[in-house]
């Protein structure tokens, strides 16, 4: 598919000799189909043969793409017609209230310069937060993914004895999306005096290595969630660039060394040997990080929300792929709250009802061990039904891994937690156990990280300590990031505390709240809040909107549509709730909000 480009900004002779496929706006805007748009940052002094190369990796997808170039206004570059950028790019001001699917912020030569001695730095820094806030997907190429690590993890660079230059061989290790198609042994270019030590991310639960090397470092980095890559090398130089920058430093006496795996041995010939890689990395990167996810309305790219699933939405594997099918429709659907297994049909039994069998079990065997004697035969039959209910809930987990067809190492987790239950006495670990495991389940399926709910919500005596719980769950649950929190307990001096019944709704509620999320959605299944129960009364019409008092109004008349302790976090935050039906995802339910 093409890219959208001002017919004056590159002739079209050039566009035709690079194998640019490109189509000018008014084209463009008679095509039923939405674009991508894509904004490139050209921090480099020679921007025409930036913008070729680019354009070449990015243009060569089946897909419409929008391209924005983008300058700083605060320093003018010697090397470029600055009537040419004042026409044909735009400036932070002219994109600030704007979004876009992706974005490319090049390298800079300029690594000897100290951040705050850069003349844009200032600028470049808005840029960044720009695009955390109004970016889908954004690379960062080489200089600039040192100025990004520092800037959003406070990571340093280190100085190389003398330029890195020349073309490096990297073992592909990581499953990454953005190395489908990759070759086990790969070639990446790379010209930098400064580099990242691999080690510095391992702390940093958000960052992936996906590349690195003894000899060269960290190579390529992202985000948990690829909205940020870190591309320390440069995939998209053409074949004569090294050999160009190796000319110039000659010319400056600089005394550079000749760039090592660039050329045929014994030659000047150059070995174009990174061509596949820098094709299918642009194109994987347009695909998977930006296309596959980025939403049809731009404006929501900042939207957050947490979706808490009750029991009866996670009752058995069909609802599992509900649910999916419900989360994936929704590109902001990230932090996932959800309740243990609940009925599959009117004469089914609730996981947690049977974990309070097995705790109620422990307590009695510890009663009648007392009167060990007199009552063996007793305790016997007790262990027996523990143990038959132990393998009933863990049937009904195997089950549903099965099928799924998920990780057989989920049966080990559901196997040790399941042991631990059978002869523990802290009923609120057992009846936890239920939202643990359906939690830990949903997450492999989904292939969203597992958050533990006591990591992140904390008792303070019999009330939740806010500061702490808000203060974790923002330290810990970044932005963009997808997890799945078990719902209905949370810790208390490191032990697991569960809250009332219902708990999970109580859950979501804090999440959302500590997010500072647009709307908390409820999943459960029913089509929102009713006049009247409508197993009794078949005349019971849904309620499409309330407020927060005639929630609690209908709550405290008797009603169990909402645990009344979870409305308080989302009314302090004016958060709209919407009571939603797992079954019927496209009922609009109940809305409620002042």
């Amino acid at each position: 598919m093409p890219v959208i480009l001002s017919e004056d900004f590159i002739k079209e002779e050039v566009l035709q000799e690079e194998n640019i496929f490109a189509i000018n706006p008014m084209r463009a805007s008679s095509q039923d189909i939405r674009p991508l748009k894509i904004a490139i940052v050209n921090l480099m002094p020679n921007k025409e043969e930036t913008e070729i190369d680019l354009l070449k990796l990015i243009s060569a997808h089946a897909l419409q793409i929008e391209v924005d170039f983008i300058r700083t206004t605060t320093y003018e570059n010697k090397h470029t017609d600055l009537n040419r950028l004042n026409k044909l790019y735009k400036s932070y001001d002219d994109i600030k209230d704007t979004k876009y699917d992706g974005m490319i912020i090049t390298g800079a030569p300029i690594e000897n310069i100290d951040y705050k001695d850069i003349k844009y730095w200032d600028e470049l820094t808005k840029i960044f937060d720009y695009a955390r806030e109004n970016v889908y997907s954004t690379i960062f190429i080489c200089w600039a993914s040192l100025a990004a690590l520092n800037y959003f993890y406070d990571v340093d660079s280190f100085s190389f004895n003398e330029k890195l230059c020349g073309v490096y061989p990297f073992i592909k290790s990581s499953n990454s999306r953005l190395l489908d198609g990759f070759d086990d042994l790969y070639n990446v270019p790379h010209s930098r005096y400064k580099g990242v030590d691999p080690k510095d991310l391992d702390d940093i639960d958000d960052l992936d290595v996906l590349a690195s090397s003894d000899e060269v470092g960290l190579c390529l980095a992202t985000s948990s969630d690829n909205r940020f890559i870190f591309s320390l090398g440069h995939l998209e130089y053409n074949k004569e660039t090294l050999n160009n920058e190796y000319l110039r430093d000659q010319k400056r006496s600089l005394n550079p060394n000749r760039p090592v795996n660039y050329y045929f041995e014994g030659t000047n010939k150059i070995n174009m040997s990174w061509k596949s890689a820098a094709s299918l990395f642009f194109s994987n990167w347009i695909n998977y990080a930006v296309y596959q996810n980025t939403p049809y309305r731009l404006e929501s790219i900042e939207e957050k929300s947490v979706s808490k699933f009750g029991g009866s939405s996670l009752s058995d594997a069909g609802q599992f792929e509900r649910v999916k099918d419900i989360i994936n429709s929704k590109d902001d659907r990230n932090v996932i709250v959800v309740s243990a297994p609940g009925k599959r049909d009117p004469y089914d039994i609730k996981v947690t009802d049977l974990l309070v069998k097995i705790s109620d079990s422990n307590e009695q065997i510890r009663a009648l061990e007392e009167k060990i004697k007199e009552l063996n035969k007793e305790i016997y039959e007790k262990r027996e039904e523990k143990y038959k209910i132990n393998d009933k809930i863990k049937d009904r987990f195997y089950e549903i891994i099965d099928d799924l067809n998920l990780d057989d190492f989920l049966k080990n987790e559901i196997d040790q937690s399941l042991a631990e239950v059978a002869f523990s006495l802290n009923r609120d670990f057992n009846l936890s156990r239920g939202e643990y495991l359906n939690a830990k389940i949903l997450a492999n399926f989904l292939g969203y990280d597992f958050f533990d709910a006591k990591d992140l919500i904390f008792f303070d005596d019999e009330d939740i300590d806010i500061e702490r719980t808000f203060k974790t769950i923002r330290s810990r649950i970044k932005d963009g990031m997808k997890v799945v929190v078990p719902g209905f307990y949370g810790s208390k001096d490191g032990q697991i505390k569960t809250f009332k019944r219902g708990g999970s709704d109580y859950t979501g509620s804090i999440l959302a709240a500590a997010l500072d999320s647009s709307v908390y959605e409820n999943w459960t299944d029913v089509s929102g809040i009713m006049t009247a129960d409508p197993k009794r009364d078949k005349n019971a019409q849904k309620i499409e909107k309330l407020d927060y008092k005639g929630l609690q109004k209908i709550i405290k008349s008797g009603a169990g549509v909402y645990q009344e302790d979870a409305i308080r976090p989302v009314m302090n935050k004016n958060i709209t709730i919407k009571i939603l039906n797992t079954n019927n995802p496209d009922d609009s339910g109940t809305t409620i909000k002042d």
